[in-house]
């Protein structure tokens, strides 16, 4: 018989390990309650996710013309041609456009900002003693979105002058909600906030509450009086093998996520105001190959959505070189200039005309097509009234008027020559009007 001793020593053993063994179910139900709390939290938070952005594409969600259901064709004339005319007008008065852009920070200062001053009067007096008719100013940039009364003053003073003003919108490259909205954002392959070479956050352009968001903006570019919206930067990101998107799934391609946006933005504000003027910056590769996948970006898809496309037509950023096939129609050669070359008269920042004309050229003949087949498209009506739903896009392409560094390190320059070189090339190619960048808003007045 074990002594009283040893029997309490065994009565106390099994009272510890008695408790652990509650003490191990217990915390076992507790872990498996915190995960299935942490389960209906990220349930949760993906159903408050999904509700947010059906929400979202109800506000903005396409109408009849675009979604291919059948429109009642009796009633969208009628209301339509109440615009007819006042939209030919501005259509009239937008088709030979010769711009150049001033940035935000230039447009919405103030009075007492003597350097802005300067540069604003140095524009007004090419306005009044040049060829050129319009201004582009921006909006929004990529740390967010300003309408200013300063920026209302200088609008009614342009309009007053009969220069046309437009808005420049930079649609998914933005920075400024990552406090308040990180949700909406483009990640990195750790969770963090992905941003591109130079440094900048992307929106997810497969969001709907992002693409609301923007068209909502846009309304109030709209109300605030200016004549036309150019938006830039409706593309994914260009650059990056680590990004994971917030959104897009690969369900779709990224042409059709950009395509549906432009849909959403010619369907929206065509019915916010049917006179609004729509024009969309796209890269010069563009021109040259019709699409660019990797960034969703097609030629077809913004051609009976927008009025104007700007090919960003930059003979310095053609990085890779330019290279274009013959020309049989035109009897025009195949050329190639590379982007470095011993005799720097052969590499292509050294031949503006050739770059822009045939890229204008090219571009045209994508958008031609695409008008020939025209009738297979289901968000236009036809022939018969196209006009009225549809845009029927032109070319008014950007041209270079700014020194890159790596050119004028080698000697090469962006003088009155050069920029007289490529204006001439758009018009030659036919464009409609073309604009002048220059980040510095300083402009070569010798070439206008």
């Amino acid at each position: 018989m074990k002594s009283k001793k040893e029997t309490k020593t065994l009565l106390g053993a099994l009272h510890v390990i008695g408790f652990a063994i509650i003490f191990l179910v217990g915390y076992q139900f507790y872990q498996a309650n915190q995960e299935i709390q942490t389960i209906e939290r990220m349930e949760m938070e993906v159903a408050m996710k999904n509700l947010q952005e059906e929400v979202a594409e109800l506000a903005i969600k396409n109408n009849s013309i675009a979604t291919g259901e059948e429109p009642d064709l009796d009633g969208a004339i009628k209301s339509f041609n109440e615009d007819y005319k006042i939209r030919n007008e501005v259509l009239e008065r937008s088709s030979n456009v010769k711009g150049v852009y001033i940035t935000k920070l230039i447009a919405n200062a103030n009075f007492h900002d003597l350097n802005a001053r300067k540069v604003l009067e140095d524009i007004k007096d090419l306005l009044r003693e040049t060829e050129l008719n319009a201004v582009v100013i921006d909006v929004k940039e990529t740390d967010g979105f300003e309408l200013s009364d300063a920026l209302q003053e200088l609008i009614d003073e342009l309009h007053q002058e009969d220069i046309w003003v437009i808005a420049r919108f930079v649609a998914f490259r933005d920075s400024s909600l990552i406090e308040e909205r990180p949700d909406l954002y483009i990640k990195n392959e750790e969770g963090n906030l992905w941003s591109d070479e130079k440094g900048y956050y992307w929106l997810d352009p497969a969001s709907f509450q992002v693409q609301k968001y923007l068209i909502d903006l846009s309304y109030k570019v709209i109300d605030f009086g200016f004549d036309e919206i150019q938006f830039d930067y409706i593309r994914f990101p260009a650059d990056g093998d680590d990004i994971v998107y917030s959104f897009y799934d690969d369900s779709k391609e990224k042409t059709e996520i950009i395509r549906d946006f432009c849909l959403k933005i010619r369907n929206n504000l065509r019915s916010y105001k049917s006179d609004i003027v729509l024009s969309v910056d796209l890269f010069g590769e563009v021109a040259i190959l019709s699409s660019s996948p990797r960034i969703g970006q097609n030629i077809a898809d913004f051609v009976d959505t927008f009025d104007y496309i700007s090919f960003m037509i930059y003979p310095s950023h053609f990085f890779g070189g330019f290279s274009i096939e013959k020309d049989l129609e035109r009897n025009l050669p195949a050329i190639y200039f590379p982007y470095e070359d011993e005799d720097i008269s052969k590499v292509v920042s050294s031949n503006p005309y050739e770059v822009v004309y045939r890229s204008l050229l090219s571009g045209s003949d994508y958008i031609s097509l695409f008008y020939s087949q025209k009738n297979s498209q289901p968000q236009c009506l036809g022939n018969d009234n196209s006009f009225l739903f549809c845009s029927q896009a032109q070319i008014r392409p950007w041209l270079q008027d700014f020194n890159l560094k790596v050119d004028s390190n080698r000697g090469i320059l962006y003088d009155y020559q050069k920029v007289m070189s490529q204006i001439e090339a758009s018009e030659n190619a036919g464009a409609s009007g073309w604009l002048l960048w220059n980040p510095s808003n300083v402009y070569t007045a010798e070439a206008l």
